[in-house]
């Protein structure tokens, strides 16, 4: 039986940009994109215009990981200035959120300031998947380009350093890059529903006995066969808890204020 819905593809993912951005999207929604000039698209297949279009189509961009959300909020005194507003701000414990923002050198990063994350329900629909890199010619990549025909959205896994981040890829001798963020990409700003806004301190990784990253994870019934492809691909120390309250728990009788206050 269908009941019609089964190609919605309701996802909550992030918005990053400057604060006075992200109060624009919360209240009056995203920007559509325009499309192309001639020009611009003159530019792109001679390689004369070297600007960024959207490496992944001419759409909206979020992220299912915050971390990467926040290389793309660019106004560091400004997050400074809110952070000065907000005297007695409680200080974040560990949480997988923050440890995994230091998990890769393309994500996260040592600013003090606070920075504005958005967060919003996403219709995804049908997605088109990015494999090509935005290097390829042009005919071939999804740069600057309109959603593909049959499709709603774009989605990609991507790696790489932080201004260069493009879709994984297999090798010649059969290895696949670890894929370290994704990217969606909507073309109709009707599809994004911004429902939170949230103000997030860059911390330090938090280490484990080990030495690596330390993530903890609260699921009764956790995915292991996840779990392990987490700490073997992301160089971290998973710990498990069954609970809020084991967790918390263990943070009181763990956590070090001097050391990464």
């Amino acid at each position: 039986r269908e009941t019609g819905s089964e190609h919605v593809n309701l996802v909550q993912a992030w918005h990053g940009a400057d604060l006075k951005y992200q109060l624009m999207n919360a209240v009056c929604g995203m920007r559509k994109m325009p499309p192309l000039t001639d020009d611009e698209r003159r530019g792109l297949a001679s390689g004369s215009d070297t600007r960024d279009y959207g490496w992944h189509g001419r759409g909206v961009y979020l992220t299912q990981f915050p971390s990467y959300g926040t290389v793309f909020i660019g106004s560091t005194a400004e997050g400074a200035a809110i952070d000065a507003a907000l005297p007695g701000s409680p200080t974040v414990a560990p949480s997988a959120t923050t440890t995994t923002a230091t998990t890769s050198g393309a994500c996260g990063s040592e600013s003090g300031g606070l920075k504005p994350l958005l967060l919003s329900h996403v219709l995804m629909g049908r997605p088109y998947p990015v494999t090509v890199s935005k290097d390829a010619p042009f005919h071939e990549n999804m740069h600057g380009k309109e959603c593909p025909s049959g499709f709603d959205s774009c989605y990609s896994l991507v790696c790489g350093g932080r201004a260069n981040m493009d879709p994984i890829r297999m090798h010649a001798d059969g290895s696949m890059d670890a894929p370290q963020a994704d990217e969606l990409v909507v073309f109709n700003p009707c599809q994004v529903l911004p429902y939170c806004l949230v103000l997030c301190r860059s911390r330090s990784s938090v280490q484990g006995p080990s030495g690596a990253p330390l993530l903890l994870v609260v699921d009764p019934h956790p995915d292991e066969v996840l779990l392990e492809w987490v700490e073997h691909n992301a160089n971290v120390e998973v710990r498990r808890f069954v609970s809020t309250a084991d967790v918390i728990a263990w943070i009181l009788q763990n956590w070090d204020k001097e050391k990464y206050e």
